[in-house]
């Protein structure tokens, strides 16, 4: 299914199953071997932390991004990050296409619910903005490491 026909697709059937794409959600799901079903869903029920397929604009045209939901603005937009994601994107309601039901990952169930993922959402998803400094850090930590490395060979 090519990008273009995710609307479409939503609209004759109520579903559609993607596989994922990118690192921009990991840990919590894995490119290439993660297939995920997403649901229609009225942007007004969607709140924090809810997963949701949305589409923004791409370098090369629409891009198709399936992250998660960290805050909302006062004007309606959604705030929505990747969970291994620096930044965050301002989404407006009509660009949401639809929210994560399910996710497989080589036959078995990723789970979206539960304790453990009740925790991570909590813990990591959340407070969005503590994760972002903590992801610079790690990211200037291993580069400064590889110059290290680097300089040493």
């Amino acid at each position: 299914m090519t990008a273009v026909s995710y609307e479409s697709e939503l609209e004759r059937t109520g579903q559609i199953i993607i596989t994922i794409q990118g690192t921009s959600m990991r840990p919590l799901f894995r490119a290439g071997s993660d297939a995920i079903i997403v649901k229609q869903c009225p942007a007004d029920t969607l709140k924090n932390l809810d997963i949701v397929l949305f589409r923004r604009a791409g370098v090369n045209g629409e891009q198709y991004v399936l992250h998660r939901i960290v805050g909302r603005q006062d004007d309606g937009r959604f705030i929505i990050a990747g969970d291994n994601c620096l930044d965050a994107d301002i989404v407006s309601p009509q660009d949401i296409l639809g929210i994560a039901v399910s996710a497989q990952r080589g036959g078995s169930p990723v789970p979206l619910s539960g304790i453990r993922y009740a925790a991570y959402a909590k813990l990591w998803c959340a407070p969005y903005k503590m994760r972002f400094a903590v992801l610079r850090m790690k990211n200037r930590l291993y580069n400064a490491a590889k110059k290290i490395t680097s300089r040493r060979r």
